[in-house]
């Protein structure tokens, strides 16, 4: 299976897809509103979406991190363009050491990419380090083994809200599965990694911070207008994209 695509196709698959659109950024917007986001360090920022996202919250001061050259060049352009002033910097998400704190701190998606439990503690250690006392750390991720209710759910729509997996039954922490992005014609494959909410609980308590909550974020007022409530039956009954919400004390 491939996993190469371009920036503009990561940009659609991350923002466009049902579960985007009407789940996880209704959601972020909401945690943007809730906290004062006076500085954010968007980790693994990708083209930018969720930096975008806070700037436009009112953040002051906003930095995405990313590795890959491609996504930065995209993020930098599309910055550059509106004049919109976020600093996007090249380098590892996992071990960041930017020597300053921030009140807000994403790790959307990451946890998925990390192959190895040292990574991911490596991560929560990272988010500890750069999050201010009082402030938050958010991630995202996906629950497996909801997913792969949803998924053979025979209510799910054919897209499974534009996220479709290979072989999630029985995964265990640290196993690989193949996940498709689907909007329209355009779809993103990776390879991910299973992660339980518990361990990467573990992980963050681990680290320092003072309290995690999970949330499983509701479909929207819009999502359901847009959709219908036959449309969201399964992922309602069996909500897959999990929140995470980490305090720094």
């Amino acid at each position: 299976m491939s996993h190469f695509f371009t920036p503009d196709d990561y940009a659609i698959a991350v923002a466009e897809s049902p579960v985007a659109k009407y789940v996880y950024t209704p959601y972020v917007k909401s945690v943007l509103m809730m906290h004062p986001v006076n500085s954010v360090l968007d980790l693994r920022c990708s083209e930018g979406f969720f930096s975008r996202l806070a700037l436009v919250a009112g953040a002051e001061y906003v930095v995405g991190i990313d590795q890959c050259p491609a996504m930065l060049d995209r993020a930098i352009q599309l910055n550059e363009s509106a004049g919109l002033g976020i600093e996007f910097s090249q380098a590892d998400p996992t071990s960041l050491r930017l020597g300053r704190s921030f009140s807000t701190v994403f790790a959307f998606w990451l946890t998925c990419r990390l192959a190895s439990l040292s990574h991911l503690k490596e991560l929560a250690e990272t988010l500890a380090y750069h999050t201010s006392p009082g402030g938050y750390s958010y991630l995202l991720a996906m629950d497996s083994e909801r997913h792969a209710r949803v998924q053979d759910n025979p209510q799910s729509p054919d897209d499974c809200y534009g996220k479709k997996v290979d072989s999630v039954d029985n995964l265990q922490d640290g196993d690989p599965f193949e996940l498709t992005i689907e909007v329209g014609e355009t779809e993103v494959h990776f390879t991910d990694y299973c992660w339980s909410t518990d361990t990467i609980v573990q992980c963050l308590e681990e680290a320092g911070f003072a309290s995690v909550n999970l949330l499983y974020p509701p479909v929207s007022e819009e999502g359901l207008k847009a959709k219908g409530e036959h449309y969201w039956a399964a992922y309602q009954g069996d909500p897959f994209v999990v929140a995470i919400e980490a305090l720094r004390e």
